[in-house]
């Protein structure tokens, strides 16, 4: 006989199906159970916080994250350009200055005039 495999007496404590986290809200032994202060928050000091706020904020952390590797890029091209000046050397091409960085897309000229003839008349 395995008792690894599964659990001997199932029922014992009623049941797996049988409990709720409302019960525990409603109990007076609720700070017997683990989890009752996220899972079943009572009280006016949980009402309306985000308990698992210490679970979340990793966009916020990649934001910062990009936002700090753009400044040094910035200080890294104002630095090589400073040196360039005073070594009296070609300045270098930028990133904003390279025609293949910069986004495509947006409407021409063309499409804005004959999108005003289209401008009045409806679809179909």
């Amino acid at each position: 006989m395995d008792l690894v495999a599964g659990v001997r007496k199932e029922g014992s404590r009623g049941g797996r199906g049988d409990f709720k986290w409302s019960d525990v809200k409603d109990s007076s032994h609720r700070e017997n159970y683990l989890g009752h202060s996220l899972m079943a928050p009572v009280g006016r000091w949980q009402q309306g916080k985000d308990l698992t706020w210490y679970a979340k904020g990793d966009a916020d952390d990649e934001d910062q994250a990009r936002r700090d590797r753009e400044e040094k890029q910035r200080v890294k091209e104002a630095e090589e350009e400073a040196m360039a000046r005073a070594l009296g050397l070609p300045i270098p091409a930028k990133a904003s200055e390279n025609a293949n960085l910069t986004p495509l897309g947006g409407p021409s000229e063309a499409a804005d005039k004959e999108g005003g003839d289209e401008a009045g008349k409806g679809l179909g």
